[in-house]
Order: C-alpha cells, then structure tokens, then sequence
C-alpha cells in the first residue's frame, strides 16, 4: 500500500505577514527564478567554507510532478535546456502556463511565451480577478482535487479510469468506504491532468478556514503570546492547517492538487503561504525561491511593471467529464498541529555561549521527549548533501549516549533519585545525590560535542543512512534476498522515527511545518531568530500518547532549564 502524499509527505510554509501589496504578490515572480537558467552557484558557508553547493534542486521546483503509481509513484521532471544531471542532458521543459484554483474550480493560464516573454503582474492579477468571479458564478464542479489526498494506489486507479475513454468503472477508496463511479465521455480529462502534469505550479485561491477549525484546546485558554501572530481572529497554527491541507472537503482541500511540486495559497484575507510536495526538493531551495521573491516585491515600485504589449491568451477552465458519487466527505481530523513561539530568548544568546543554535535546539527537544515519555527515542534531522551532485539528505541521529547522560541529569527532581541496587539486601535502596550544576554543564558540552560530530559527518558524506539505504536498494534492483540486517528488529527500531525535526532558518517571519512521519510520533519543524525560535510541532490526534499541547509546554520548560544552567556557568 502507498502511503498519502497529504500531511505525511506535503511540507507547507505560511508567511506571518502578508505582502505589503495584494496587487504585487505576483506568481510570475515565481516563475523567474529558476527560468534564468543559470542561478549563481551557492558555496558552503561552514565546515570547509567555499565548498560548491548542488544547485539541481533549484531547477526542479518548476519543472517536477509526482505521479501516482499502483507499485510506486514517478517523478516526472525536466530541466532548463543543457542543464545535466547524472551526465544525460534532459530535454527542456515544455511547461509555459500554471495552474489557478477557485472555489474547486481549475484554470490553465499561460504566463510567458518565446516572442513575448513573461506575463506583467498587472496582466495577472486583472486576469486572476477574472477567474474569481467566474469561479463564483458557475456550477460547483466534481471534486477532482480530492483524488490527489487519496492514497497513492486508489489514485493511481482513478487516474488510469480518468484517462481511459468510453469505460464505466466503479472502485473503492480508502477504507471501502468511498464508491467512486464514473463514465468517461470524452478526451478532455486526458488533456486536463496533462495540463496539470505539465503546469510550472499551482496558485489556490482559498477561503479563509473558521477560527474553530480543528482546535482541540479552547483559545481563551492559550495564552497570547503562545498562539503567535494573528491575522483578524485567526492565529498562525489556523493559518499552518490552511496552507497544509486546506482543511478537507468542507473547506479548500479539493482546491488543491498534492502531487504539484509548487501550491501558492493565497487566502481571500490575505494570509498566504506555500504547500511542497517533498520529493523533488528539500525546503532549503523552496526557502530560497520565496526570499527572493519577495526581495523582488519589496524592490519594485508601486505600479511598476506595466503591460507595454498584448494580453497572453486568457485563462482556460478546465471541464472533466466524469459521473462521481462520493458516498463519504473527506474530513481532516486526525493532524494535532501546533505553532509556538518561545519568546524567552532566541539565537544571539545560544551563539554568545559559543555553541550552535541548531545543536542546541536539538539538546532541547531530547529533553523534551525524556521528561514526556523517560527514554529517548530514534530522532531524524535532515542533513543537507548538496556538497555532492545531485545531493539531497543524509540523517542526523541525536539520540545520542551523550545526551541520554546529559537529559538524565537534567530530570532528576530535588529530592534525588532512588534506585535498587542488586549488590543490597532487597529492602535496601541507594539514593543517588542530585547532579551539581557544573556536572550538568560538563555532560551538555560532551552532547553538544556529539551532536556536531555527527551533524559534521554526515554533510561531508560520512553519514550511515543513505549507504544503507544504497546497499538496500541494490540487492532489492539486483533480485537478491534482502540482507538479513534490513530485517531485524533493531534496525527497524532505529528507523522508527518518532521524532522527525529539521530546522528552516529564513531571514523573514515565516513557518514551516509538516506532519509526523510514523502513527505515534512528532514533527518538529524550528526557526530560530534573534530573539525567539519558532516552532512547528505536529502529531496525530488517533494516538493518545501523543499531544503537541503538552509537547509544547514542556518544550518550554526544557528551554527555560538550559538557559538557567548556562546562565549560571557563565557567572
């Protein structure tokens, strides 16, 4: 069975602020970036500084589509004209128009040609203010965005269905519980996800989501300052849902198409953001292309760029022919996601004690787990491989020995810890004397240590995941027994990642954030800026170990703990 794209694999990104101009906010910003061909090579800026960086991931963000599969999904990629990858040179993209959804409605709208160049945003936006109205005034179409939150092997059925002509065909979705019926008329659904597949990406014009949407604590009970910035009465983890998943069938989530590499998602009051689908790039890039977009808003003058040529063909919608009975609504229930913003301090005093931020926050959310469950689990922080083509991710583990020593030090209560000792008679305890300070500092350092040797390792390719990983898919494409190792129970433990972070530093006020990757575990998304961090944290509301409630609330305390001790070294 293959696993949803939606939440599991989908990263979404929500800008805290909104553009300072609905008008100027234009996706043929977007398209600019990767269409130069030739973006300046980015160079290491730690460990063996100067080093060049891949830039591969760059040019597939535009150029990328994931398509559904009954074994496996492809992606379906190309790359600017005599751009290599992997020593073949792939053919130029031919997509020349993206995607505009409304109210479930879908537009193809062409944004540059070969004579006249890329659409002027005042062009856009008159022609994306034409397609809002015509979206309010036609008939609700079949939601066909729905099929992309499927899993992936019902998808791939429906979309073999929707591309065949003059056949009736019923199956089931996910769970036996959705009937889908439909009888193909005609070639115009073979043309639309053509279209899609081929589109540069995807703008979702949404409604805002109801400030009660999946809120599992009541407001009133959250204090300000951990709801994060609002925009009317809604708060940024509201915002974070939106932009992740829309919301469900009810809501924006058929307005959407999960297998784009590319969703904007603008919200009519004007919060806006950004939804990824994970496998062609890692964040770093989508981070990258959003900055420098809206460097280019922020440079621009007010009504600059006027159209001083003729309007590029108009937007088309894009008719299916299908007859579709959903016996069930999509619902998004299960996700407990959580932004919180910890004011207590933030990067500047992690780097005035010498030690790296990223490290740091780490150290912080393995306290966290042990206070929660008093044992430390398989973590997953994503180490970048752009130092080699083609690079993506290697996994720094920081469940480490060191910090297991360090966070036992941290939770030991002021009465002691007691602990029977085998060599005593049975009624006999020994009670251990509480850790001192400079103890506590001394095993932090020793984790700190850890931690970088191991993030070190892995940036320079020394890491041990993406080998095996190699080994593993070897044997599997060689028809060889898988090795015994991929078998056991131990590695499959150490692969059981209930803790899946990664850290998305940007220069602006933006979030990042993502579901958990296993049943009982956490996403664990941070920003760290000058004077707070960020935090994204998300579970699943179907397992009643996990909270992001109670995450977050401990996170804080874990957090306020080390500052104290370093606070105290440093006297």
């Amino acid at each position: 069975m293959v696993e949803v794209v939606l939440i599991a694999r989908a990263h979404s990104r929500a800008l805290s602020q909104p553009p300072p101009s609905k008008t100027k906010f234009s996706p043929s910003k977007a398209v600019r970036i990767p269409a130069r061909k030739a973006l300046p090579v980015e160079r290491a800026t730690s460990r063996e500084k100067g080093q060049p960086l891949c830039m591969s991931q760059y040019y597939r963000l535009l150029t990328s589509y994931r398509c559904p599969g009954g074994v496996r999904d492809v992606i379906v990629s190309t790359t600017p004209e005599g751009e290599k990858e992997g020593g073949r040179t792939t053919p130029p993209p031919t997509g020349e128009h993206i995607i505009v959804s409304c109210r479930h409605q879908f537009y193809s709208l062409p944004v540059k040609t070969p004579d006249l160049g890329l659409m002027p945003e005042d062009e856009m936006t008159t022609i994306l203010l034409a397609i809002m109205r015509d979206a309010s005034t036609v008939q609700s179409p079949p939601p066909v965005g729905l099929f992309t939150s499927e899993k992936r092997d019902t998808w791939a059925a429906a979309r073999e269905q929707l591309v065949r002509r003059n056949l009736d065909a019923e199956f089931y979705g996910t769970n036996k519980n959705v009937l889908i019926k439909m009888f193909v008329s005609d070639e115009r659904n073979s043309s639309n996800l053509k279209s899609i597949e081929k589109s540069l990406m995807m703008v979702c014009i949404d409604d805002p989501l109801p400030t009660s949407f999946n809120c599992k604590t009541p407001r009133d009970d959250v204090p300000v300052e951990r709801r994060g910035l609002v925009a009317g009465d809604r708060d940024e983890t509201n915002m974070m849902h939106q932009m992740l998943h829309g919301g469900g069938s009810s809501a924006n989530s058929a307005n959407r198409w999960f297998d784009v590499t590319i969703q904007l998602v603008i919200s009519s009051d004007g919060v806006c953001g950004l939804c990824y689908e994970h496998s062609t790039a890692e964040g770093v890039a989508v981070v990258q292309l959003v900055e420098d977009v809206l460097k280019q808003v922020d440079s621009q003058p007010e009504g600059g760029n006027v159209s001083n040529h003729p309007q590029l063909s108009p937007a088309v919608r894009l008719e299916w022919s299908l007859d579709q009975s959903l016996q069930r609504i999509i619902h998004i229930e299960d996700l407990d996601l959580l932004v919180y913003r910890y004011e207590g301090y933030g990067k500047d005093f992690i780097k005035s004690c010498r030690v790296s931020p990223d490290a740091y926050i780490q150290l912080a959310l393995q306290l966290t787990y042990f206070r929660l469950y008093h044992h430390l689990t398989a973590t997953y922080e994503s180490a970048s491989m752009r130092r080699f083509l083609l690079g993506r991710v290697d996994c720094i583990r920081s469940a480490t020995v060191e910090a297991l020593d360090w966070v036992v030090a941290m939770s030991q209560d002021e009465s002691g810890v007691e602990s029977e000792d085998s060599n005593q008679q049975a009624s006999k305890k020994v009670t251990f004397s509480l850790y001192t300070d400079e103890k506590k500092k001394e095993l932090f350092d020793l984790a700190i240590k850890k931690q970088t040797q191991i993030m070190v390792e892995n940036i320079m390719g020394e890491g041990i995941d993406i080998h095996l990983l190699g080994l593993r898919e070897v044997a599997r494409e060689s028809g060889d027994p898988t090795p015994e190792i991929f078998q056991d129970e131990v590695y499959k433990l150490a692969n059981h990642f209930a803790l899946s972070t990664s850290q998305v530093a940007t220069n602006i006020d933006s979030i990042v954030g993502y579901g958990p990757v296993v049943q009982d575990g956490y996403g664990a998304s941070y920003n760290p800026h000058t004077h707070s961090i960020v935090f994204c944290i998300s579970a699943l509301n179907s397992c009643e170990h996990t909270s992001t409630w109670k995450f977050s609330h401990t996170l804080e305390e874990s957090l306020n703990a080390m500052k104290k001790l370093l606070d105290i070294q440093n006297k």
